[in-house]
């Protein structure tokens, strides 16, 4: 059995004696060793100190050395081995690599023209590929790998993230971010397609809502008409156009009503372009494109994920008025009784009944800070209401059947009905 005095090529003598291996398949599984070299210099370089030994050997009357296994290194390693046992034992046919069958080279040069074909129409300053896991091509390098036992081996994928990579950087001038990239990238190395998902853009801002029966996002009904002719969402669709995008997305600091008013300063929103390509834009642009007469959509700056997290988890006051309808009709005096009864108080509410098809029936419990009552005619109540976010301001009117207490209809031992809802401001800090 061949046996040189260094451990490393005794690892490649087996790996060559088991395997048909290129030089970049063989490079790879000792990817560790050889600074600055690239994997189809190392490969090559191993093959040709191989060829070396194995030649001492064969100039040796003491070779060890089977006609075999010398044969069978030959095909499995190609040139030069091939060469040499040619030119001493006789025909060689050389085998294709167990693990890219000589695909290699000629896989990353076709995935690099595909993704630059994607890339054409796309407005982009950083880029990052990516390589789909569990190829044909992976799990044959993971049989080499523990037949061998080698703990010195790159991935196949990570190499053909870099050298595709690397290609790209230097076709298009840009830089890779790990991070936050513009586009990526993902490569498909058995069916050798590619995905190409530029990064989300988050705009920030805020919406108003002018009129009423206008939901936050699009609301079909069972038979898939819409419930509403106008949504904060539908707007925002605008500026798929803009972005040449895939679709927006909107994300808001809680809702309200889609009967209910938005006004004021309006609420929190961010809006998020999925897949846009492209990416420079001006602020103008966007918010023209957003105009609309009853929903007014304001984009301020650019955002990030993270602040879309704080966005939608913020839990800020809410000042609301609310018209309500007594059909009992009201007395001066007992608007007094209304506001004591609820100002500084904290309102057991559990899920309202017009929601529980949609949600869990929970027990909450949220503060109502201010209550200002004021008279409009013997049947109508003005309420100034600021409260916690999260609190069903209709159910404090109805009491929803015992399902809210305290209740503007338990204080006044009579029915009360919300008539119009509308959110004057969002507290900011």
């Amino acid at each position: 059995m061949f046996r040189s005095s260094n451990e490393l090529l005794d690892k490649v003598f087996k790996a060559l004696l088991n395997y048909p291996l290129c030089d970049r398949c063989l490079g790879r599984l000792f990817a560790k060793y050889g600074l600055g070299l690239s994997n189809p210099e190392r490969g090559r370089a191993l093959k040709i100190l191989l060829a070396m030994i194995i030649h001492k050997e064969l100039s040796s009357s003491e070779g060890v050395l089977s006609k075999e296994d010398l044969v069978r290194i030959a095909e499995n390693g190609g040139s030069p081995i091939s060469e040499l046992v040619r030119y001493y034992v006789g025909s060689v046919n050389v085998r294709k690599c167990h693990i890219c069958g000589n695909k290699l080279d000629m896989l990353i040069n076709e995935l690099t023209v595909k993704c630059l074909d994607l890339l054409k129409n796309r407005d982009f300053k950083s880029l990052l590929v990516g390589v789909e896991k569990n190829s044909t091509y992976e799990e044959r390098e993971k049989e080499v790998v523990s037949v061998l036992g080698v703990d010195s081996w790159e991935s196949i994928r990570r190499e053909i993230k870099r050298e595709v990579g690397k290609k790209l950087h230097l076709i298009t001038s840009t830089e890779p971010n790990f991070r936050e990239p513009d586009v990526l990238l993902v490569l498909n190395l058995d069916t050798e397609e590619v995905k190409i998902r530029s990064s989300q853009i988050f705009l920030r801002g805020y919406y108003l809502k002018l009129g009423r029966h206008i939901s936050q996002r699009w609301w079909y009904s069972k038979d898939g008409g819409l419930r509403y002719r106008m949504s904060v969402e539908g707007v925002a669709d605008k500026l798929v156009g803009v972005f040449l995008s895939d679709g927006i997305l909107i994300h808001a600091a809680g809702r309200e009503d889609s009967d209910a008013r938005m006004l004021g300063g309006g609420r929190p929103l961010i809006i998020e372009v999925v897949n846009p390509r492209r990416r420079e834009f001006r602020l103008e642009e966007v918010n023209n494109a957003l105009l609309e007469e009853w929903v007014k959509i304001r984009v301020l700056t650019t955002s990030s994920s993270k602040e879309l997290e704080e966005v939608k988890k913020a839990r800020k006051p809410k000042v609301y008025r609310v018209v309500v309808y007594v059909p009992g009709g009201l007395e001066e005096e007992e608007l007094k009784r209304i506001e004591e009864g609820l100002s500084n108080s904290v309102v057991r509410q559990r899920t309202p009944r017009r929601i529980l098809k949609r949600k869990k029936d929970v027990l909450r419990y949220r503060k109502i800070h201010v209550l200002v009552a004021r008279m409009l005619s013997k049947y109508l109540l003005e309420l100034m209401i600021m409260c916690e976010s999260g609190l069903y301001v209709k159910e404090v009117i109805t009491g929803d059947e015992g399902r809210t207490s305290p209740s503007v209809s338990a204080l006044l031992g009579k029915e009360a009905l919300p008539i119009f809802l509308d959110v004057l401001e969002y507290v900011r800090d």
